[in-house]
């Protein structure tokens, strides 16, 4: 086989073996999402159903919180003892959790402590995600060529994508399969216990894949460097690279908050404020999300002929300007409306969001690349993503003004912007 053969191939392997184990790592917080209100009434029981979906909301958001810790954590393991066992311990971390999620009992069976063991095993999954998706990107980005490094990259957003959608169609298997009442009595607990097939993902990436040469020829060098031997990881990382940790962190606020609202609160957005049913919800967000999967890999191949800032800068102050005009258009309230309303800001989202995993690991040297990602991602994550739909649902309750979460696109969009003029295209920091 030609050199070039075997390095197409070898990359296939990479992005197929990545896309599974990272989307069904997303899956479960797909599903959470779309059975988010029967969660609700199973384990914050309230006569109040914006209160339960609030507390579900919040149950949602101590997975996301505890992200930062799980990025200290495989960071550190990433950097020291290899990118393939981030990716092989935090797999078999999230889907042996999301499992347990179908047999948890409710409120009615041990009363409060059923919220406190949901919040438990999220916190689970929330350290797994924070190593398995940044590991992910890491991952792709030093196995990619050069000139390709987006266009590559750009398939780890993808997965997360595809997680959702996989989430969907299996929900929507559900409504087919069960009636309301069965959903709501047991149906909920089965796409949560698919989650345990993500066990052989990892198990084909601990077998098959090995870590990429940049990593292992920069652990090399590491090994010479008597000095850097010395140093702490974690204080290196924070003394020395402080500024790319702030920059990674503000480039990332838009996808933190944008993402979270359109995948987890547009769903409650359309059947509980603008009261579109709920199996046309379902049909726009699986269309609008395969979409958004296919608009990611066109927003990182155009990057690598265009540019990484010059495109996400484009697409964040498009989505400032444009944001508020594109919900007040939904205030209709028909299935139309809400789709292509959801598809504009989907489109502008995109482009930025492609190229993103591309720009963020060139931000930081090899050697402290995944805990610098991981740590800086999933802190943006947990300060301006867990409460986004939380946030965007009081926002409405409270104003009474259904384009009032458009607030939060038009500041992460304005915050993120100016974290890429800031930016230098081509500098590590």
């Amino acid at each position: 086989m030609k050199k070039n053969e075997a390095d197409s191939s070898r990359m296939k392997k990479v992005i197929v073996s990545c896309v599974a184990g990272s989307a069904l790592e997303w899956y479960d917080f797909a599903v959470y999402s779309f059975f988010a209100a029967i969660i609700g009434k199973h384990f914050f029981p309230s006569a109040d159903p914006f209160n339960q979906l609030i507390a579900s909301f919040g149950a949602f958001a101590a997975g996301l919180i505890a992200r930062p810790i799980g990025a200290i954590m495989f960071g550190y393991i990433g950097d020291k003892f290899g990118r393939k066992k981030t990716l092989v311990i935090s797999i078999y971390m999230m889907a042996i959790p999301t499992a347990f999620m179908g047999f948890l009992p409710t409120h009615a069976m041990i009363g409060v402590w059923a919220g406190v063991l949901l919040t438990i095993v999220r916190i689970f999954q929330g350290l797994a995600l924070g190593g398995g998706f940044t590991g992910t990107i890491v991952f792709l980005y030093e196995h990619s060529e050069e000139k390709k490094r987006s266009a590559y990259s750009s398939w780890a957003p993808f997965s997360l994508v595809i997680g959702f959608i996989l989430g969907a169609f299996v929900a929507n298997c559900m409504e087919c399969l069960f009636t309301d009442e069965q959903i709501e009595a047991f149906g909920w607990r089965i796409p949560f216990i698919i989650g345990f097939l993500g066990t052989f993902i990892g198990r084909y990436i601990k077998k098959r894949l090995h870590d990429p040469k940049e990593f292992t020829d920069d652990q090399k060098a590491q090994a010479k460097d008597k000095k850097a031997a010395k140093e702490s990881f974690i204080g290196s990382l924070f003394s020395k690279h402080w500024k790319g940790l702030v920059l990674v962190t503000m480039t990332d606020m838009l996808t933190a908050c944008g993402y979270f609202l359109i995948a987890i609160f547009f769903t409650t957005y359309f059947e509980t404020i603008l009261h579109i049913k709920r199996e046309h919800v379902l049909i726009i967000q699986q269309i609008n999300m395969i979409i958004l999967a296919l608009l990611i890999l066109l927003g990182g191949w155009i990057a690598d002929y265009v540019g990484k800032r010059t495109q996400m800068l484009i697409a964040t102050l498009s989505l400032a300007v444009l944001a508020y005009p594109i919900f007040t258009s939904m205030e209709d309230a028909t299935v139309l409306s809400a789709f292509l309303g959801e598809l504009g800001i989907i489109f502008l989202f995109a482009m930025y969001y492609g190229p993103i995993p591309a720009a963020i690991c060139s931000m930081f040297p090899t050697k402290v690349r995944l805990a610098g990602v991981s740590i800086a991602h999933n802190f943006a994550m947990a300060a301006f993503g867990a409460y986004a739909p939380t946030l965007a649902t009081y926002l409405v309750k409270w104003s009474g003004n259904i384009a009032t979460p458009s607030i939060l696109f038009i500041i992460s969009s304005l915050a993120t912007a100016v974290a890429l003029f800031v930016w230098k295209e081509g500098e590590t920091y």
